[in-house]
C-alpha cells in the first residue's frame, strides 16, 4: 500500500488541535487532524468558552458560531449549610461585542462547527480513530517522531505530529518516556468535573438570573456542599438550560466521604441553589478529567518531530480565573505557526521547533501560569478556605445584620465571639495571606 505522507498530523480534535490545524491549513500545508471521538465534541457538553484567540483567526467568530450565551453577569458565592454571602459583578458592555471574549456553549455543538471551519481552510479531518502509538526513527538524539499508528495497524506519516489529546493523553506520557524527554518539576495532579445540564425553559432561566434576552451568567460557589474537598460548583446560562456542576482534586475527592453523585446532589440541593433550578429536566450528564498541576508540572514541550499543546500539556488556569480554552487556542496557534515557519526552512528538529516554547514564553500562557506557579501546592495547605472559612464569613454576615433587641454593640461581640469560635486562628490569618495569590 501507498505510504500516506502530509506535513502536519493533529492528534485531537478540541479547541487547541483545531486551533493549530487551521492555521497550518490556512497556509496552504497538508494537514490530518485524527479525533477519538464520533466527531469532534462528542466527549465534552458544555461549560465556558473564551473566545480572545479565536477572534483573531475568525473575526466576529460569535457570529457565526453556536453560542448559547454571551456571559453579561457572573458573581462567587460562599454558601454555608443554610445561608450565603456573595459578589455579584458585571458590565453593560460585557453585552456588546465581543461580549468580553466570554461565552457559554454546548461543546459538542461548538466543537463540531469549529471543525468544519478547519475543513474549509483545507485540513482532513478523521473521527472516530484512536492513535496507540507514535512511529520513529533513527535513535539516540536523532530520533524523531514522523508519524502515528492509528488502532487496527494503519498508519499516517508526517514531518511533525502535534499531541492535542486532552488531559487523558494516551500517547504524550509513552512519547516522553520514549524519547528521554525533560520530565516535569513536580508530577501532574488531576481535577474531577462532574456536571449535569438541566432543562428549563428560556423565560425562567432569564427571570431566575436576572438577564436579558441576549446575556447570560455565569456563578461559582465555595464552601458548603464542598466540605472536605479541594474545589467548587458552578451554574453557567444556557439559552434554555443551565449547566450545574462542581470541580474538585481527585485525590480530596477520594479522601472524603463522598462521591461525585453525593456532591452534586448535596449542591443541587443547597436552598441557594435550589430554587435556580426548579422544575427543570435533566437532559445530559458527563463526568471529565481536567490537569490543575500549574506551571511546575509542565513537561518538555517539543522535540525531533513532536509538540504538546493544550490539556495535554497541562495548560490550564485553576485560580479563580479558571481558564482552558483560551489557553489552549493560544499554544495551538504558537504550534501552528511554528510548523508553518519550519516547513520554509524544511527543518522540523528540536531546535527548529524549539520557536514554540520561545512564542509561549511571550504569550499569555507561561505569563499566566508562572503567577499562579505556587498555587496547587498552596491548595494542599489551605482546604480550609473551600469549607471551614466560607461558612464561618456567612454565618457572621447573617449574625451581624440580624434584627433583633439587642444593641449593636451586643449584636456585633455576639457575631464576633461565633466567628472565632473553633477557629485557628493563626492559620486563618496565614490561610487568608496565602488566599491573596488565587487571585
Amino acid at each position: 500500500m501507498e505510504k500516506v505522507k502530509v506535513n502536519a498530523i493533529v492528534v485531537g480534535g478540541g479547541p487547541a488541535g483545531l486551533t493549530a490545524a487551521y492555521v497550518m491549513a490556512k497556509e496552504g500545508l497538508e494537514v490530518i487532524v485524527i479525533e477519538r471521538g464520533e466527531y469532534s465534541g462528542s466527549k465534552n457538553v458544555g461549560g465556558l468558552l473564551y473566545g480572545t484567540i479565536l477572534n483573531k483567526l475568525i473575526p466576529r467568530f460569535y457570529e457565526k458560531a453556536p453560542i448559547e450565551r454571551p456571559v453579561s453577569k457572573r458573581a462567587l458565592t460562599f454558601l454555608g449549610d443554610d445561608n450565603h454571602f456573595s459578589l455579584h459583578f458585571g458590565s453593560d458592555t460585557w453585552s456588546k461585542p465581543p461580549f468580553n471574549n466570554s461565552y457559554v456553549v454546548y461543546r459538542s455543538q461548538f466543537d463540531k462547527w469549529y471543525a468544519g471551519q478547519v475543513e474549509e481552510a483545507g485540513a482532513n479531518l478523521l473521527e472516530g480513530m484512536v492513535v496507540d502509538d507514535l512511529i520513529y526513527e533513527s535513535s539516540g538524539s536523532e530520533k524523531k517522531v514522523i508519524g502515528v499508528k492509528i488502532r487496527g495497524e494503519e498508519e499516517f506519516y508526517a514531518d511533525v505530529v502535534i499531541l492535542a489529546e486532552g488531559a487523558t493523553s494516551l500517547v504524550a506520557p509513552k512519547l516522553l518516556n520514549d524519547l528521554g524527554c525533560r520530565s516535569a518539576k513536580t508530577k501532574q495532579q488531576y481535577v474531577v468535573g462532574v456536571k449535569e445540564i438541566i432543562g428549563l425553559p428560556r423565560e425562567k432561566i432569564e427571570d431566575r438570573f436576572g438577564l436579558a434576552e441576549n446575556e447570560g451568567a455565569a456563578l461559582d460557589f465555595f464552601g458548603s456542599p464542598f466540605e472536605g474537598t479541594i474545589g467548587g460548583g458552578f451554574l453557567y446560562t444556557a439559552k434554555e438550560g443551565v449547566h450545574v456542576g462542581f470541580a474538585a482534586r481527585a485525590d480530596t475527592i477520594m479522601s472524603s466521604k463522598y462521591n461525585p453523585n453525593d456532591i452534586i446532589d448535596k449542591f443541587k440541593r443547597h436552598p441557594r441553589i435550589k430554587p435556580y433550578l426548579q422544575g427543570g429536566e435533566l437532559l445530559e450528564y458527563s463526568a471529565h478529567v481536567i490537569p490543575e498541576g500549574g506551571y511546575d508540572a509542565i513537561p518538555q514541550l517539543f522535540g525531533n518531530g513532536f509538540m504538546i499543546v493544550g490539556d495535554a500539556a497541562g495548560f490550564v488556569n485553576m485560580s479563580l480565573y479558571k481558564e482552558g480554552t483560551n489557553l489552549a487556542m493560544e499554544s495551538g496557534m504558537f504550534a501552528g505557526e511554528t510548523v508553518v515557519l519550519a516547513k520554509k526552512q524544511n527543518d522540523f528538529s528540536s531546535k527548529a521547533l524549539s520557536l514554540y516554547e520561545q512564542k509561549l514564553r511571550k504569550g499569555v500562557v507561561f505569563k499566566d501560569l508562572r503567577k499562579y506557579r505556587k498555587l496547587p501546592r498552596m491548595l494542599e495547605g489551605t482546604p480550609n478556605i473551600f469549607s471551614l472559612y466560607p461558612k464561618k464569613v456567612a454565618n457572621l454576615l447573617i449574625d451581624y445584620f440580624t434584627v433583633s433587641e439587642e444593641s449593636k454593640s451586643q449584636l456585633q461581640r455576639r457575631a464576633l465571639k461565633n466567628f472565632l469560635r473553633g477557629l485557628p486562628k493563626i492559620k486563618f490569618v496565614r490561610d487568608v495571606i496565602r488566599a491573596k495569590k488565587m487571585c
